[in-house]
């Protein structure tokens, strides 16, 4: 078993025409997307972009060695960027990259990034916690008609990992049905899904049987919200919940990702309590919550989640005086919130769920149900 990446290094050598493209393909251009790129590479081929790339000084390594390998890849490396855009900005709050890559003369993919660390993109994911739509993914559906139109004869993929993955899914759902009819397939990696009332509408339901959703067995970020679309569970080598969150640390097996047979333990609990969240405090009470601790950490200066997380005892100094700057009746709107999580939480850690061969809930799982369960194979 290997990882995305030594799917490049075994079959990195075979073309499109030779080997189609798959569900890793699709995973590896969704952590592509993250890549330092700006809108210079508009025309320029994946080698000549990334050979110019790694002679960044600044580029981190593991992100110098996906490059390399594409760079060196006779599968990607012929390929084209068509475009590249960027958008950052505070109100409405959005953070909002993506890129479009021209496969084969027939198709092409549209990569959507998911959140950068930055505050912003923060904000952007917390909203999706108690907004039926945000403002990003109306520019994201926006960003894909533009393409689809620029493109009318060209067959499209789509794809994103975390907010990147429900992007793209969300993309093809707010188009024309003209243009619904280019998209092949929208691929979300660990993406953290849709409220009820926005897959419910016509227009997301039309689109549905063309979205595919892929979450790693110890899911987080995965689990915040529902999936009507058809979701499939990978195995992932890191026992670390975070570290599962990223694609390239998913298990693989050729031309596939590596089924696993349900969701982790912990990951049930995640999804339990998340939904104790959803469904028992007032969205306006969600609202009031985030709105005050995101003010409070730009109060501190905080704009990157890093600035927290770097150097833990300053960061931990610095969360301490945003959540003193809240004002008293907010403090106790937190504490509350926070208490009927953890009460939750224990709840759920005491349910059955250490029978890992159980289906707990059919594939439909709207916030009033159990966990998401998987499919048992690999469609792509």
């Amino acid at each position: 078993m290997g990882k995305i990446l030594d799917y490049v290094r075994w079959r990195g050598d075979l073309t499109l025409d030779r080997e189609p493209f798959n569900s890793l393909d699709a995973g590896l251009f969704a952590a592509f997307a993250y890549l330092p790129f700006d809108s210079s590479v508009k025309g320029h081929t994946l080698e000549a972009a990334t050979k110019r790339l790694i002679q960044k000084k600044t580029l981190i390594h593991s992100d110098k060695v996906e490059a390399q390998l594409i760079n060196l890849s006779d599968r990607y490396k012929n390929m084209r960027f068509l475009d590249w855009s960027h958008l950052s900005q505070k109100k409405p709050p959005v953070q909002f990259t993506a890129m479009t890559i021209e496969l084969d003369p027939q198709t092409i993919l549209v990569a959507y990034r998911g959140t950068d660390g930055s505050m912003v993109g923060l904000n952007e994911d917390v909203d999706m916690s108690y907004q039926p739509e945000i403002f990003g993914q109306s520019v994201a559906a926006d960003y894909l008609d533009k393409i689809a139109q620029t493109y009318p004869d060209k067959q499209i993929y789509t794809t994103g990992h975390s907010k990147g993955g429900n992007f793209a899914a969300y993309a093809i759902s707010a188009v024309s049905p003209k243009i619904q009819d280019q998209i092949i397939k929208a691929y979300s990696f660990d993406g953290p899904g849709f409220m009820k009332e926005t897959y419910d509408q016509l227009e997301f339901q039309r689109a549905i049987p063309k979205m595919i959703t892929y979450v790693p067995e110890g899911s987080i970020f995965g689990m915040m919200l529902d999936h009507p679309e058809r979701v499939i569970v990978v195995k992932s080598k890191m026992k670390h919940l975070m570290q599962q969150h990223n694609p390239l640390h998913w298990e693989v097996a050729r031309n596939s990702f590596v089924m696993a047979p349900c969701l982790s333990n912990a990951s049930r609990i995640i999804r339990s309590t998340f939904i104790s969240w959803n469904t028992k405090i007032p969205r306006e009470k969600r609202e009031e919550l985030w709105l005050a601790f995101f003010t409070a950490l730009e109060s501190q200066k905080i704009t990157d989640a890093r600035q927290l997380t770097t150097n833990k005892i300053r960061g931990a100094i610095q969360f301490s005086h945003a959540y003193l700057s809240l004002d008293p009746k907010t403090r106790l709107i937190a504490n509350e919130i926070v208490s009927d999580i953890t009460t939750t939480a224990r709840q759920y850690i005491n349910l059955p769920f250490l029978n890992h061969t159980e289906h707990l809930e059919p594939l439909g799982n709207d916030s009033s149900k159990g966990p998401i369960v998987d499919d048992s194979y690999d469609g792509s």
